[in-house]
């Protein structure tokens, strides 16, 4: 990595830390600066203005997210096997990135600007393997053929989305890895075809698999 490089991700890491540590609008670009040990004029230098940094993090987080959850399903076949490691990864991500946690959920997510942000398109890197295990399993027949996948993928993301918020509400006291596996059942009890019942699982009109435009797509 290059100096300008090993810069950049500096000021990201003080911001992660200093945004994560407050919020948005009582957070300084001069404190950032201090905290990266940089001046405040090096940061419009790598970054329009406070908005464009902070939005910056995720589109930076995700890419290590992706990077690092495609080496823990290297080898792993079974569609069913990969949701649990998604599940277990996407909370022990969260779990030893907090800063970044209570940025990403707390703020983020319920910002009309983030979601309009072209940082917001790269966030949705992560989403798009979600979808892709959900349909790799309709493909090898242990994902229910009558979901919509992009239904599915809501409730998985839903989920995990809903007790990282959960865990930082209530101030980070629980050890949230202690849920996965429940709430990996959950999710496959609803997603996954079971021996003995699957005929059950699959009959009827398959929801959404000829539409053209159907909800979440994203």
């Amino acid at each position: 990595m290059n100096k300008k490089a090993t810069r950049r991700q500096q000021i990201l890491q003080a911001a992660i830390e200093i945004f994560g540590r407050s919020n948005f609008d009582d957070t300084s670009i001069s404190e950032i600066a201090r905290r990266a040990g940089v001046a405040e004029g090096t940061i419009y230098q790598y970054f329009k203005n406070k908005q464009d940094l902070f939005f910056s993090i995720p589109r930076e987080k995700t890419k290590t997210f992706s990077a690092q959850l495609d080496l823990y399903l290297k080898g792993v076949t079974d569609a069913r096997e990969k949701i649990r490691k998604f599940a277990w990864y996407y909370l022990h991500f969260f779990r030893t990135n907090p800063d970044y946690a209570r940025s990403l959920m707390l703020e983020m997510r319920v910002s009309k600007a983030f979601a309009r942000s072209g940082s917001y398109k790269g966030v949705k890197r992560f989403m798009s393997q979600a979808l892709a295990i959900l349909k790799e399993g309709q493909e090898q027949g242990v994902i229910r053929q009558d979901l919509d996948l992009y239904l599915s993928r809501h409730l998985l993301l839903g989920a995990l989305e809903h007790v990282v918020t959960r865990w930082l509400l209530k101030g980070e006291k629980e050890d949230i890895m202690l849920c996965h596996e429940q709430l990996s059942d959950l999710i496959l009890n609803g997603v996954a075809i079971h021996s003995g019942n699957g005929s059950a699982r699959t009959t009827g009109k398959p929801i959404g698999k000829n539409r053209e435009n159907g909800p979440g797509r994203s």
